[in-house]
């Protein structure tokens, strides 16, 4: 085939390098095939017929955001859970709603949930996917992604749900038991991810493990040692969320390092309640922290630890976790995680001009951190030859954005979703001129109303009562764990 080619001329190119992010002004970037190929002033365009120029005038350029931890698969039920607590989320999400899910409702939140990302500028994903409730689930999920054209990884989760809706008991009469999930997962593996190299897949596999509270020490080791033996690209796990008296308390990291399982293969999500030693323990061993500041701040589990632990020399990141609480503006995520940081650091002792964490700083979170915590760092997160085209187009020539005197300041503290005019992945255009491209969206919508509707039908027929009076053992249990 032949080569293909887009010139995007004259924009305010943000780099994100290693050594910082200081724009380049009236920069063209040259696009050839799938990766950056060449940057400078008056680039020419090639003169294969397979050529277009989008013209970047009044435009800053970002590579694409990369959202560390989210559950695709609660986009049917965007905002339910706006005003509950973990215990809430937890009992009525996880064990009722979670139980209720066919494949196709599957397919249609995933598919619909990776086109938000990208209409939101996040062109790469881990998709922690704690429905599969069969083989079925797991293999509309894929396609879900697939079908988006989203980089990523699909993380295939362990967790089971409930066979009867809010009662785990029942997970007893499920036939698709962990043996069960567990020889699936090879078969996902194998069936739709035969290379797993990120730099020719655009989607890899990874495997999610169970929350470590809900389980021995034992059972969370054994899960992380079939992950390695399917030969998962990352494995992720939810970490230290629940605390009973306010102090971090040593949990799955410190399994994981006591045991000498440490890797760089691990991403861990939360950790709020982290330990100084687990903090190390990450560090040491290249593992990954994802930040999900919009959860863990309404849901009690702790302040974003991603500062503290970028602070220390972690790789660190953010994510934006659940749509069935907050939605997918990534710059909505950013200002919060900053601006959180921010007044837990205000030193009220002394007078200085500038607060210590910087807008750079948090743009960096979301895009070449991100791509640490995935190691795609080769391929993705900055904006230089030889690396990926995935990137993002701020316009900025209306009432909200001018004038633009900085602008890394002005991406992450005045653009919005709607100043996002063009998204690129794998140099494949993905939105532009402020619309996605090739999405039915009129057909997606109908599905993902009348789904919703249906799942929160199915969902009313349950006895919550009950389901919450089962589930509360369970979740004081796991508090308790947490403090002895």
């Amino acid at each position: 085939m032949p080569n293909s080619y887009i010139l995007i001329k004259g924009g305010t190119v943000i780099p994100m390098i290693a050594s910082g992010g200081t724009p380049l002004y009236d920069c063209d970037i040259l696009i050839e095939n799938d990766w950056i190929k060449d940057m400078g002033q008056d680039l020419p365009l090639p003169t294969e017929s397979n050529a277009s120029i989008i013209d970047a005038k009044n435009c800053i350029i970002t590579p694409g955001f990369v959202d560390g931890h989210h559950h695709m698969w609660q986009h049917l039920l965007r905002g339910i859970t706006a005003d509950w607590s973990l215990f809430g989320y937890a009992c009525h999400l996880r064990s009722v709603y979670g139980s209720l899910y066919t494949p196709e409702d599957v397919y249609f939140a995933t598919y619909a949930a990776a086109l938000s990302l990208l209409n939101n500028g996040v062109t790469t994903v881990l998709d922690h996917c704690h429905v599969i409730n069969s083989p079925a689930h797991a293999d509309v999920a894929v396609k879900g992604l697939k079908d988006a054209a989203i980089r990523g990884t699909f993380c295939y989760g362990f967790y089971q749900n409930p066979k009867n809706p809010g009662d785990f008991a029942s997970t007893a009469a499920d036939s698709f038991d962990p043996a069960a999930r567990a020889d699936d997962a090879l078969r996902v593996r194998d069936e739709f991810f035969p290379s797993n190299d990120p730099s020719s897949s655009l989607l890899t596999f990874g495997i999610a493990l169970n929350d470590p509270p809900t389980q021995s020490s034992e059972k969370t080791i054994g899960e992380l040692d079939i992950a390695r033996k399917l030969k998962a690209r990352l494995t992720t796990v939810h970490s230290s969320v629940i605390s009973h008296n306010g102090d971090p308390k040593p949990e799955v990291v410190q399994c994981f390092a006591d045991a000498q399982l440490m890797g760089p293969d691990l991403v861990f999500s939360h950790g709020g309640w982290m330990t100084n030693s687990e903090l190390a323990a990450v560090q040491s061993s290249g593992a990954g922290i994802v930040g999900t500041p919009d959860t863990e701040l309404q849901m009690g589990m702790g302040y974003p630890v991603v500062w503290e632990a970028a602070d220390l020399g972690c790789r660190s990141c953010l994510g934006l976790d659940i749509t069935s609480n907050q939605g997918n503006d990534f710059m909505a995520q950013m200002r919060l995680a900053l601006q959180t940081q921010r007044a837990h650091d205000c030193d009220h002792r002394t007078v200085h001009r500038d607060v210590r964490r910087k807008t750079v700083d948090v743009l960096r979170m979301a895009t070449l951190g991100g791509a640490e915590v995935m190691g795609m760092d080769s391929l993705i997160g900055s904006v230089v030859p030889g690396k990926k085209a995935d990137l993002v187009m701020f316009r900025c020539d209306d009432i909200d954005t001018v004038p633009v005197i900085d602008p890394i300041a002005t991406v992450v503290f005045h653009a919005s979703p709607k100043n996002i005019d063009t998204v690129i992945v794998d140099g494949k255009i993905v939105k532009q001129n402020g619309q996605l491209v090739g999405v039915d969206w009129e057909s997606l919508r109908d599905q993902i109303k009348s789904r919703s509707q249906q799942l929160r039908d199915r969902a009313s027929e349950v006895d919550m009562e009950k389901a919450e009076f089962l589930f509360r053992s369970i979740f004081e249990k796991a508090m308790g764990d947490q403090s002895t």
